[in-house]
């Protein structure tokens, strides 16, 4: 028997940059190794790993995982970021448009959901391909159970939280199931969800850092840095402390209009619409024009956060 080697201490590498080696994730989702990894050791690596060990260890794998934190942190693009590493088409269902008011046929929507998985689990095994269903806004569709009910609403979405922990961990239990699940509201889905065996996995997404927002940055400048569009007085460093606060989707927003801003800032100029190719070939994406663009959007933001308060 081989002796036991610490990893962390024999290597500098993390799960993170061994799989960005191979799939590249970084180039699409910036600032996020750290999510990523406690991902990729807690959900993937049983599925990554080859099969005829996972198998000899008699293990069941983790089937499924909830990532939470506030709006525009990328959850959504994690949830189709692993899908994209696993090679599969998931099912990606809205919790709003689970919802029909008739009796049994919201249930019957979850049931469908699984129903490829049980069919081809019977079918192949453990060669059975993986299934993928993502529920974004998951705390609309597995909310906590009251202890009375109130309204025909409440009975729905208590039957619905039900049939969704059934077809989790029922009789059949399903090894060729991942359940990805996002929310900006933990506190409102029920605990029942997360006991072990069910989704039992839950990833913090919170704002960016600093280095984490440059990374984002990076990658939507990416094609301007690449086609030299990006003016030489661009301060990155001053535009990346003013991001502070802000998410990678803020990010992203001022980096668009910037562009809009500096399209619209030589329409001005020109006193025209009609410029043709070759101006346009002439025109570089300004530091006043993120600067602008990062003034616009903290003022939004800012300004949404007053409504909460009336």
């Amino acid at each position: 028997m081989q002796p036991y080697v610490d990893s962390s201490v024999s290597t500098a590498n993390t799960l993170s940059t061994i799989f960005n080696k191979k799939f590249s994730f970084n180039d699409k989702v910036g600032g996020l190794d750290h999510v990523f990894d406690k991902i990729f050791g807690d959900v993937l690596i049983s599925r990554i790993y080859p099969q005829n060990f996972v198998i000899r260890t008699g293990i069941t794998r983790s089937r499924g995982v909830i990532i939470h934190g506030p709006s525009g942190t990328g959850k959504t693009l994690i949830a189709r970021t692993l899908c994209d590493i696993l090679k599969v088409e998931p099912k990606f269902v809205s919790g709003p448009e689970i919802y029909s008011f008739m009796v049994g046929e919201s249930e019957a929507k979850i049931r469908a959901l699984f129903d490829d998985a049980h069919e081809d689990q019977q079918r192949f095994g453990h060669a059975s391909r993986l299934h993928v269903i993502i529920f974004d806004e998951i705390d609309i569709i597995c909310k906590k159970r009251s202890v009375s009910n109130i309204s025909a609403r409440d009975n729905v979405q208590e039957s619905v939280t039900t049939q969704l922990l059934t077809e989790i961990d029922g009789m059949n239990y399903l090894d060729n199931i991942l359940i990805i699940g996002t929310t900006n509201r933990i506190d409102a889905i029920d605990p029942a969800l997360f006991r072990p065996g069910r989704l039992e996995i839950l990833i913090d997404v919170p704002l960016p850092d600093e280095k984490a927002r440059l990374s984002i940055f990076e990658i939507h400048t990416k094609m301007l840095l690449k086609n030299g569009l990006l003016h030489h007085d661009v301060n990155i460093n001053r535009i990346i402390r003013g991001t502070d606060g802000l998410t990678g989707a803020h990010i992203e927003q001022i980096v668009r209009r910037a562009v809009n801003g500096a399209m619209r800032r030589d329409i001005m100029t020109r006193g025209t619409l009609d410029i043709s190719a070759e101006e346009a070939d002439q025109l570089c994406v300004w530091n006043e024009d993120f600067l602008r663009a990062l003034f616009d959007i903290r003022s939004d933001v800012e300004k949404a956060n007053m409504t909460q308060y009336f």
